[in-house]
């Protein structure tokens, strides 16, 4: 199976990539940043050398360096025995709202089954503003993949937990946006998107750095494959 590893920058994607690397296989789509990943995408492709060589600005060489990702096989581990941990670009946009991302996905998916894991910064989401908006853009990941999702709230060791699960309550929600200013009201109609996502399911708690959450996790990306699981 491959796990594709979403989220914004910041969010700890290649930690919880390495977290889960005792699992499986690791392997590196970062055209920008070095790694020590089973299998590493900057063997074939760097971002410094598509600068130099189509005369790019980074964020031009990130996109060309996608394209070139999406038409090559090198980087597939054809054992179907072993779970493959994918780390995506720092960048969620490079990866989810061009059709490179989704072809890289598609093509994984000839290889084996696919899943993806959407990391959440749970110090991003104390709010009800960015809450919606974490659930808008978790929809539109689910749309735009088409493959099997978790939700995780990373660094939850940061925070209070308790602040972000009353979030989880739709009626909460829709009562708290009632007191809120014109935006928040706005922002109200996204709480419709909750069953479109899988935090509505079951959101994962986790911390790279303490270990809370990785097992449970683990767990979870196997159980989203089997029909008889139920998230």
């Amino acid at each position: 199976m491959y796990v594709f590893i979403l989220g914004p920058a910041g969010a700890g994607k290649t930690s919880i990539a390495k977290s889960l690397s005792g699992y499986g296989i690791l392997i590196n789509l970062d055209t920008a940043t070095p790694s020590n990943a089973d299998v590493d995408i900057r063997k074939w492709v760097k971002v410094e050398e598509i600068q130099k060589n189509y005369s790019l600005g980074i964020n031009g060489a990130l996109l060309k360096s996608m394209e070139i990702i999406s038409n090559m096989d090198e980087w597939f581990v054809k054992d179907k025995s072993k779970i493959k941990i994918v780390d995506t670009p720092g960048q969620l946009d490079i990866f989810l709202y061009h059709d490179y991302g989704i072809k890289i996905v598609k093509k994984a998916s000839e290889n084996d089954s696919v899943s993806s894991v959407f990391v959440v910064d749970a110090n991003e989401v104390l709010s009800i503003e960015n809450y919606l908006a974490m659930l808008a853009l978790n929809a539109i990941i689910n749309l735009r993949l088409s493959v099997p999702s978790i939700t995780i709230i990373n660094k939850i060791d940061m925070v209070d937990a308790k602040r972000i699960k009353k979030f989880f309550d739709r009626k909460y929600l829709k009562n708290e946006t009632k007191k809120g200013d014109a935006i928040v009201s706005l922002a109200s109609g996204l709480i419709d998107y909750m069953e479109y996502t899988s935090i509505y399911s079951r959101p994962i708690f986790t911390s790279a750095k303490t270990g809370e959450g990785i097992k449970e996790l683990y767990d979870a990306i196997h159980e989203v494959q089997c029909s008889c699981g139920e998230l």
